[in-house]
């Protein structure tokens, strides 16, 4: 594993109802990568990213090792965890990652108040750049309405905010564009993109079913299926040479999408997080 890696996952284990759904898993996300969990319904992904954010149900049972900023974490609660040691989280579901009772100006703020010493007023301005950096229009409006009254589009977004407001080392984000149409998912995608993976932001742990949307994200994935790991290599490599039945599925069903892609790795890169002919 590599040196300066964020996240050290290290045979893990996770039980529930009395069965082992992930067994042994081990990966890395390094400092400055985006790197992608994939796997098909059911894989053990999300309880995986329970256990690395501290969100598990109370029923799982947690064996291995977590270490995130070099400290272990496996089967510690999120709110418990040391302050270098949280991720920032973004979620598929919107609605429950944001309080459906208070404005987003009031939640957005929060952050910047409890974790940077901003006063109010500081704090407000803070979270409005932040919100203007998603890109949202009419930010001043945004900031105070509900959750309830923004899109789906607007509200991953401003997830976003969140997570990236407390300056975390990681971010974890499960499946965030699949409830998003696919325009919406291409800004959500564009935006982790920029604000993630370099050496002054966080890395990313991109949690999908999804190969075309990692291809646009990321360079790197762990692809797991029932609960063990069985493929983990650069996009490049895997897309040319899948070795596990279903990578090769995820692989045929990517070539169906773009018909043009050429066979071979010779023939194409990964260049900026697009999948392009060379």
């Amino acid at each position: 594993m590599s040196a300066n890696a964020v996240l050290r996952v290290n045979e893990l284990c996770i039980r529930a109802g009395g069965q082992t759904v992930v067994s042994d898993l081990c990966f890395h996300v390094a400092a400055g990568e985006r790197v992608c969990l994939l796997g098909p319904s059911g894989s053990g992904k999300s309880l995986t990213a329970g256990a690395i954010l501290g969100l598990s149900p109370h029923s799982v049972q947690i064996d291995g090792s977590v270490c995130i900023n070099g400290v272990e974490v496996a089967d510690i609660r999120a709110t418990r965890r040391p302050m270098q040691s949280r991720s920032g989280m973004v979620f598929q579901d919107t609605h429950s990652a944001l309080n459906p009772l208070v404005s987003v100006g009031a939640q957005l703020r929060e952050p910047f108040m409890r974790f940077h010493g901003l006063s109010r007023k500081s704090a407000l301005g803070a979270a409005m750049a932040m919100l203007r950096g998603m890109n949202i229009e009419r930010a001043e409006e945004v900031m105070q309405r509900s959750p309830a009254e923004l899109s789906g589009g607007q509200r991953q977004r401003i997830c976003m905010a969140l997570a990236l407001a407390c300056k975390p080392a990681l971010i974890v984000a499960d499946e965030p564009t699949t409830a998003l149409d696919v325009l919406t998912q291409e800004e959500v995608l564009k935006l982790l993109r920029e604000c993630t993976g370099t050496s002054d932001t966080p890395a990313l742990l991109f949690i999908s079913h999804d190969i075309g949307a990692a291809c646009r994200l990321c360079e790197r994935a762990v692809i797991i299926d029932d609960g063990r790991l069985i493929e983990s290599n650069t996009l490049t490599h895997i897309i040319a040479n899948p070795q596990h039945r279903f990578t090769r599925q995820l692989v045929h069903a990517l070539r169906e999408s773009a018909p043009g892609m050429p066979p071979y790795a010779a023939d194409f890169d990964v260049r900026e997080g697009l999948l392009c002919t060379a």
